[in-house]
């Protein structure tokens, strides 16, 4: 693959400008199972609830624009059964306005256990935006679309190591379903090799694996469909404590894809893309500047934008490369201990096609734990 000189010296200098490139920051939506070890009794009511507004303007042939609103909403009853062990069960319910019907009426279980740094959860997990994977390999609109993860995840969080492993069960099959197995699964690792002085360098790597497969099923002719994804790169981050700009970041990264099924059914069965991610938090937001370049990229369930091939599955389009520079203006406001609104703003800029578009969206997160007592 070869960059235009003018795409590169744009890079370059938006770089020198604005010295500044960073993973996006979705830590303002997170609803983490977790140990509460301030909570005297063993029972608590959790609440869960996300309200979003996120529209789309996109008019290209690999995304078509739409609208995501709606909420999401899961009260659940926490057991705390011993000082390592948290049980949970609810229900996972999503509205989509607009829909009189509920998207989703699912039942919530999670079982954790803890200990040392590290955590092991059973049933439905930290998934979504808490594995803090990057935008072309995990889309963040997941958050608002699909069910939530269940089956198997392994956390080990240090002051220099975060480790998520996981396992998504996605579909089950019985003897003779009319469908095949899906599962996926990734790996996201970070170890910070030098702190001092608020200044941090960082390595990363992420994997993401899809597999639809079975053998009991009653599809038995149909192949098998296996897909991989891996990233690696660095960061380096600073803050500042006092000051009106509040801190900056710069990452690279480099993607890979291929496709291991025993039938290819996308036109191309392997690619790559280089990703420069960033922020700079201010007092007033932060302000995030990306580059993406990808050469036939895919990534299962990965951004729609990023992807080489259409994400209509009545479409069979697709460019060889994608190439894009995307603002982001992001503003966090937090009410209280328990809710947070966040207001996003994301114009960007195809340079294939010549075309810009954007997206705009509002949220409210609320995550809440009250103890419940026989006093």
């Amino acid at each position: 693959m070869q960059f235009k000189f003018i795409n590169v010296s744009l890079i370059i200098i938006v770089i020198c400008i604005n010295p500044l490139l960073a993973q996006l920051d979705n830590s303002g939506f997170e609803q983490k199972i977790e140990i509460d070890s301030t909570l005297d009794d063993p029972f608590s009511f959790n609440l869960r609830v996300l309200a979003f507004n996120k529209n789309n303007e996109y008019f290209n042939e690999i995304v078509k624009g739409y609208t995501l609103f709606g909420t999401r909403f899961i009260p659940s009853i926490g057991y705390q059964l011993h000082e390592q062990v948290n049980l949970q069960a609810g229900i996972f319910l999503q509205k989509d306005f607009g829909n009189n019907n509920l998207t989703y009426s699912i039942p919530y279980i999670s079982i954790l256990y803890n200990w040392n740094n590290s955590q092991l959860i059973f049933g439905n997990y930290n998934g979504s935006i808490h594995h803090k994977m990057l935008e072309p390999l995990e889309d963040f609109e997941r958050l608002m679309v699909d069910p939530l993860e269940n089956g198997l995840q392994y956390l080990y969080n240090t002051d220099k190591i975060f480790f998520d492993a996981w396992i998504n069960w996605e579909k089950m099959i019985y003897q003779d379903s009319p469908f095949k197995e899906e599962v996926s699964g990734g790996v996201v690792g970070r170890y910070d090799f030098y702190q001092k002085h608020n200044n941090t360098l960082s390595f990363h790597y992420q994997f993401r694996g899809y597999h639809r497969a079975g053998q009991i099923d009653a599809l038995r002719g149909q192949p098998l469909v296996t897909r991989f994804n891996n990233a690696f790169g660095f960061s380096y981050e600073r803050k500042n404590k006092f000051d009106f700009f509040e801190g900056h970041k710069l990452e690279g990264y480099f993607l890979h894809y291929i496709d291991d099924s025993r039938e290819f059914r996308l036109p191309f069965i392997q690619g790559y893309g280089y990703y420069l991610n960033g922020t700079i938090e201010t007092k007033v937001g932060d302000f995030m500047l990306s580059y993406w370049k990808g050469d036939h990229f895919y990534s299962y369930k990965g951004g729609r934008i990023y992807q080489s091939y259409s994400t209509d599955p009545n479409s069979r389009f697709f460019e060889d490369q994608r190439e894009l520079l995307i603002l982001r203006v992001m503003n966090e406001f937090q009410i209280g201990e328990s809710s947070t609104l966040l207001l996003r703003f994301e114009p960007y800029w195809d340079f294939g096609n010549k075309i810009f578009e954007f997206s705009h969206a509002v949220y409210f997160n609320i995550f809440k734990t009250l103890p419940i007592t026989n006093k």
